[in-house]
């Protein structure tokens, strides 16, 4: 059974796309410099166009020349924290090694294979008979357009590759013996059992974002089940005249699991990850079909009538009500652990980050340089 997956959207800077974007435009326009490194007014200008898609997850109206004016600021921010990663990576002497290097430069030359198969697929997407050909033709044009070559394209997607595995290094420098320690640890689990007691309480549909968000790393799991959850586990088929059939047979009194067995097309009903069911309530993490025919059983043991959705027909059975309880940390220690240190790590490092931007002496910008970004 698919859950349906709750997508965020992760900021990338895309330099080397910026690279393909910015060009080289003739004389450097300079929207900011960050010690020795320069941003040019056509990188700034390339980043925004790049990351436009994804300015309202940040809570950017971009329609409005404020909103326009404030997202272009924050792409602007984001690569002077980039340029400033590098430049002091270079400054506390960080090198790499021969290996480290041909690494990087692996990584480099698959950055630009999959730059090009961006064009492949987007020709393909066209309908065009040939689509390597016109993939080509594609990137040309935007090649000569913005005034560059495909060497100078490899040659900055093999410096980006360098600079993030020295902004990489010198962060494994930076936080080594950097750590929670045990009792800090136990404080956390503490701390966030409560706020997770009080919100799901008042929202039980919350346990299931977090659950969703956890899943993915952007967020602390659930430590704490409310009431009015209960399982479900289903008999999923390909067409409805399948699912009459076994619906026919569990009405004469068949087993269910052993009608599941012999029908079942849910992959996750096999095995032991998902024995005792799905976990379902309101907010559950379920394509609308199944989720409102799971939740219109009231009583454990009760069967729905076949209902179809995009991935077949669910015959569904309530086979438990769920117990409101916490979770103890002995139980998610580990997981839970890992994701606190990730975190104090993570905070640790941006405000290493943060106090080196906020360094006047190493950042300047040049705001009437890049004023018309945004405007339309």
């Amino acid at each position: 059974m698919k859950h349906k997956t709750i997508i965020t959207v992760l900021l990338v800077l895309a330099l080397a796309l910026s690279a393909l974007l910015g060009g080289c435009q003739g004389k450097t326009v300079l929207a900011a410099t960050v010690g020795d490194r320069e941003i040019t007014v056509q990188q700034l200008k390339a980043s925004y166009t790049n990351g436009l898609s994804y300015a309202s997850y940040y809570g950017y109206d971009t329609s409005t020349e404020e909103g326009a004016a404030a997202y272009r600021d924050y792409m602007l921010d984001s690569l002077i924290a980039t340029n400033m990663k590098v430049y002091q990576a270079k400054l506390a002497g960080i090198t790499l090694t021969q290996e480290e290097q041909d690494a990087a430069a692996e990584t480099g030359k698959k950055n630009y294979d999959d730059t090009v198969q961006s064009f492949v697929d987007q020709a393909t997407q066209a309908g065009a008979s040939n689509p390597e050909a016109y993939a080509k033709t594609l990137m040309t044009k935007a090649l000569v357009s913005n005034k560059t070559t495909v060497s100078k394209l490899k040659a900055t997607m093999l410096e980006d590759a360098v600079n993030e595995t020295l902004i990489s290094k010198h962060k494994d420098v930076l936080l080594e013996g950097v750590a929670l320690t045990e009792d800090e640890l136990a404080a956390k689990y503490t701390e966030e059992l409560a706020a997770q007691k009080e919100l799901f309480t008042s929202d039980p549909s919350e346990y299931f974002t977090y659950e969703s968000y956890s899943s993915y790393g952007y967020s602390v799991m659930p430590l704490f089940v409310p009431d009015g959850f209960f399982r479900v586990r289903q008999i999923l088929v390909a067409d409805e005249a399948t699912a009459l059939v076994v619906k026919q047979k569990l009405d004469a009194g068949e087993d269910f699991e052993a009608l599941l067995k012999e029908y079942n097309t849910d992959p996750g009903m096999q095995g032991e990850a998902n024995a005792a069911g799905y976990l379902v309530g309101t907010g559950a993490g379920f394509v609308t079909e199944f989720l409102d025919a799971a939740l219109a059983l009231k009583n454990n043991g009760d069967v729905s009538d076949p209902v179809q959705s995009e991935y077949g027909w669910h015959i569904i059975k309530r086979v438990s009500t769920e117990p409101s309880r916490e979770i103890a940390y002995a139980d998610v220690k580990e997981a839970l652990d890992t994701y606190e240190q990730a975190q104090y790590q993570a905070q640790y490092y941006s405000d290493i980050i943060a106090k080196w931007v906020a360094d006047t002496t190493l950042v300047t910008k040049y705001p009437d340089n890049y004023a018309s970004i945004g405007k339309n």
